[in-house]
């Protein structure tokens, strides 16, 4: 900055002048105070893992912990709170003083400390009642002795207590699923009421952008897409198809080369396992009351397993899979089982989730050519490569899905 700039954001106002903070200026310098702590904040909640050329937002250790212990017993862990305090250290020394100064007002200037440091004065008075200016001049004089007296370490306590802000921010399913477009918006969002700013101003996800892939795509000839009458196993419908530069159609899911076709696949899963595996996670929460830890994932193919996993551990297991073996060698199932105590006895329930990639041969309508469609299949119900399932295939999955739950839930222990 230059020193023009700095020396108009330099106040006029002298301690001489003994002015008293007004409401909307300390509002000001509060919200001020919130837009500092965003490095913190996306230091301690945000990761990136590199897939490819591609570089996707995840949630941190750190961040799942923390959670965990401020929904579970109010505060930061002892195992996690050295881990903490190392990035919140790391964060004060990169601080200059004017952010600190601004951060201890921030702190000291909460209703709680006002009404702590009110309370202090008004507990010894035990004659006629105190004047609420005799008591706000008080305050004013121990705040002036507690800005005095901060120190980084109070500043150290202050930002740890802060953190616990991560469960108005994150959630439960965020943890247990992992980030799709959806939990992004949703986290940014909740980040900007953290701030106070509209929506889309300061995001605490940010969406990367490689330079190289953004030219690449803006300068690219997008292709159009279209509907053609195909048959298909369930008769002569409409499905989506290419219509690339060169005016040749090509049905979506229909690959010339293996590299697409696996390509297609491992981003086809993800988002339409995170859909699925979301709505029906919440809905046995809500269901049969349980908590995240009686909820239990396997995720298994003709070749590996991986048992008592979390979804997006599952999901990347088969992303693995195929990118190791091939989409022609995939089949993957997901048993979902449920495990608790009842009236004192083991309850044990679930079901296999079937997710299949397999070929369909369908033919255009004059029955001419033939496409080799890939799809993918959850449950009953199915859709080709580079297309995505209808929200009504997604409550179709998650309801089959729910109903066999529910008919292998140990209903003699209901009633006991």
């Amino acid at each position: 900055m230059s020193l023009f700039h700095r020396q108009r954001l330099l106040s006029g106002i002298r301690e001489t002048h003994q002015v008293s903070v007004q409401s909307d200026w300390a509002y000001a310098i509060r919200k001020q105070a919130r837009l500092i702590l965003l490095p913190l904040f996306r230091e301690v909640i945000v990761c990136w893992k590199v897939e490819g050329i591609r570089e996707t937002p995840c949630l941190t250790e750190l961040a799942n912990e923390l959670y965990r212990g401020f929904e579970n017993i109010g505060q930061i862990s002892e195992s996690t709170l050295p881990i903490a305090k190392e990035k919140v250290s790391g964060f004060i020394q990169s601080l200059s003083n004017s952010e600190k100064s601004v951060l201890k007002f921030y702190f000291l200037s909460e209703e709680e400390n006002i009404e702590f440091l009110s309370q202090q004065i008004i507990e010894p008075i035990t004659d006629d009642p105190i004047s609420l200016d005799k008591i706000d001049k008080g305050v004013g004089k121990q705040l002036k002795a507690q800005f005095k007296d901060f120190s980084d370490v109070h500043l150290e306590s202050h930002l740890l207590n802060e953190l616990r802000e991560i469960e108005n921010i994150i959630s439960n399913s965020d943890l247990e699923i992992g980030l799709d477009t959806e939990a992004i918006t949703r986290i940014n969002e909740g980040f900007s009421d953290y701030l106070d700013i509209p929506y889309g101003e300061i995001s605490l996800i940010q969406k990367p952008i490689d330079e190289w892939e953004f030219w690449k795509k803006v300068t690219a000839e997008e292709p159009e897409t279209i509907g053609k009458r195909i048959h298909t196993e369930r008769g002569l419908e409409w499905v989506e198809c290419w219509l690339p530069p060169n005016g040749r159609i090509r049905v979506k899911g229909d690959f010339l080369d293996e590299p697409d076709r696996d390509k297609a696949a491992t981003v086809a899963i993800p988002k339409a396992l995170r859909r699925v595996i979301r709505q029906v996670h919440d809905q046995l929460k809500e269901t049969y009351q349980l908590l995240d830890n009686q909820i239990h994932y396997t995720f298994f193919t003709q070749r590996e397993s991986l048992e008592n996993i979390l979804p997006r551990e599952g999901i990347d297991f088969f992303i693995n899979q195929i990118e190791a073996h091939g989409a022609d060698d995939f089949v993957g199932h997901i048993s979902l089982s449920i495990r608790r105590y009842q009236h004192k006895v083991l309850q044990e329930w679930g079901t296999q989730i079937p997710v299949h990639l397999d070929l369909r041969h369908w033919l255009d309508e004059d029955e001419t050519n033939e496409y080799k469609v890939w799809v993918l299949s959850i449950g009953k119900e199915e859709m080709p490569l580079e297309t995505t399932f209808s929200e009504a295939q997604i409550e179709s999955i998650a309801q089959s899905i729910l109903a066999e739950i529910h008919r292998s839930h140990p209903k003699d222990h209901e009633n006991e």
